[in-house]
């Protein structure tokens, strides 16, 4: 009787064994890792920062700042993390694939999609510089995507559709993860926008989508590209977001943000999780999450970590990966490649210079023989680093194309303006204490009030800068061929750091 009783348990053992082995029995645990990217703005090949940085920035708590990133290497390590045993992986991008390097100049997001594909991506939602295309190569690159694009604000004027799926729901494993998607309403003044689609609020569009899909699923997960300010307003005001994954605001988190939940159940997590990968794919982001089922059958999480992987030329690149990089940048590579000029320095910030600004507006006057020129920070996209100028390196300083605008103002306009909007500039100097302008000077000389300025300014920083400055005129030069032209007739330039711009009491400044 004994042997027959322990015969029946070895049995009984033996049977629940081979239905977890086969996925018959549900486990109390699952372990999902999200793999993320944000902002990688057309960085499918490898770069590197300049070695000159504020202390206080960001770059200075990168540990790497030199021949990081390139999409190939990201797939790698997203192999590597996805063959973990015993853990789901999904990879996502958070928006802004494209709108920074000669490939999105080419191919308007064509290759940045193609390189997504082949690197396996799962999600994505769009970024506003998706919208910087027409509506057409926009509805092209959701067209191409192997992964699904979700938006759950953008639609159509007229109709009110939505533009794109408005979410998805997953399976993974036992546990089923609802993701939507939301977009800036920053995008609502780019060209597909234009063209005739809405971007209505975020925070709205989420009271309104994830109630509904906590009914359906397990886990809600917004993928966002409002920024983290925006992000932590969403947490604050949709209690059943889950986990947000941002871009937008090209923010370092090296470990997640928890926005706590009070309402959440004992023995979850007690908050929304936000998590950002900072920018232009140096990093990979990836969030660990532990999922346990309750006693009512609810999954929640248990426990969370997350961190940025480094992307360095210690990983080897997919090879599949690298020839579609490849594939893309061999047509253009004899274009981009053809060095224009020298940099003898870093043009990179440091304290308040920003010497890449300088270096543009010093160009854009020269070409358009201006009193003055301003230019919106967050204009010019990248710094430069010291050594050979590529033209490749000029367009991912100026990816757009803007053309200058000619202007007249007066003193009394010019120093409004420098209080209001602090601007990067050229043939001024300038200090602003809060809203306060304290000293203004134009080519050397006080700035006198009463007298009537020539200045120039970029095609989109015109539309918020000249609003009812009657003598105006867009000159249609373009900005990147006039920054070409300068260093290509100076060959050798130096950074200048030279203080013409000082802002005081003004806390963290817009970029």
């Amino acid at each position: 009787m004994r042997l027959r009783t322990s015969s029946l348990r070895a049995l009984l053992s033996l049977t629940a064994l081979l239905l977890c082995a086969a996925g018959l029995a549900s486990p109390r645990q699952v372990h999902l890792t999200i793999l993320h990217t944000n902002d990688t703005h057309g960085r499918l090949l490898p770069f590197s920062y300049p070695e000159v940085f504020d202390a206080n920035s960001d770059l200075a708590r990168l540990a790497h700042r030199r021949n990081i990133g390139g999409i190939a290497r990201r797939a790698a390590i997203a192999t590597v993390v996805r063959s973990e045993p015993g853990r789901q992986t999904l990879l996502v991008d958070a928006g802004d694939i494209c709108d920074g390097t000669p490939f999105s100049t080419e191919f308007k997001g064509e290759a940045d999609v193609a390189a997504m594909n082949a690197a396996g991506y799962d999600l994505a939602c769009p970024g506003n510089h998706e919208l910087n295309n027409t509506v057409a190569q926009l509805r092209k690159l959701v067209s191409a995507a192997r992964y699904p694009t979700i938006c759950a604000n953008l639609v159509e004027n007229g109709t009110g559709k939505p533009f794109l799926r408005r979410y998805v729901i997953r399976q993974v494993g036992p546990v089923r993860v609802a993701f939507f998607g939301l977009l800036t309403t920053d995008a609502g003044k780019y060209p597909a926008a234009r063209e005739g689609l809405t971007v209505t609020s975020p925070v709205e569009a989420a009271k309104r989508l994830a109630p509904a899909l906590r009914k359906q699923a397990d886990l809600v997960v917004a993928l966002t590209h409002i920024g983290i300010d925006e992000d932590r307003a969403l947490a604050r005001r949709v209690p059943d977001v889950d986990v947000i994954v941002g871009g937008h605001s090209h923010t370092l988190l090296p470990q997640p943000l928890l926005v706590p939940q009070p309402s959440r159940r004992q023995g979850s997590v007690r908050g929304t999780i936000i998590a950002q990968n900072f920018q232009w794919g140096g990093t990979l982001g990836r969030l660990d999450l532990t999922l346990s089922k309750g006693p009512t059958g609810h999954w929640s999480i248990q426990r969370y970590a997350g961190r940025l992987l480094p992307v360095t030329s210690s990983t080897r690149p997919d090879p599949a990966v690298a020839r579609v990089v490849d594939r893309w940048w061999r047509p253009i590579a004899s274009k981009y490649g053809r060095v224009v000029g020298t940099a003898l320095g870093d043009f990179a910030r440091k304290g308040q210079d920003r010497a890449e600004y300088n270096l543009m507006c010093d160009a854009m006057r020269a070409t358009t023989g201006a009193d003055f020129h301003m230019e919106n920070l967050g204009g010019v996209r990248s710094p430069l680093a010291r050594g050979p100028i590529t033209y490749a390196d000029l367009v991912t300083m100026d990816p757009f194309s803007n053309t200058l605008v000619r202007f007249k103002a007066t003193g009394a306009w010019i120093a409004r303006t420098l209080a209001k909007h602090r601007p990067a500039v050229s043939g001024i100097r300038y200090a602003v204490d809060g809203t306060r302008l304290v000293r203004a000077e134009v080519g050397g000389e006080p700035l006198d009030e009463n007298r009537v300025y020539t200045g120039s300014t970029n095609s989109y920083y015109a539309r918020t800068l000249l609003e009812g400055v009657e003598e105006k005129v867009d000159t249609g030069q373009g900005r990147l061929a006039a920054l070409m032209a300068y260093v290509e007739s100076r060959r050798h330039l130096r950074p200048s750091y030279d203080g013409r711009r000082v802002v005081l009491n003004l806390g963290r400044e817009e970029e």
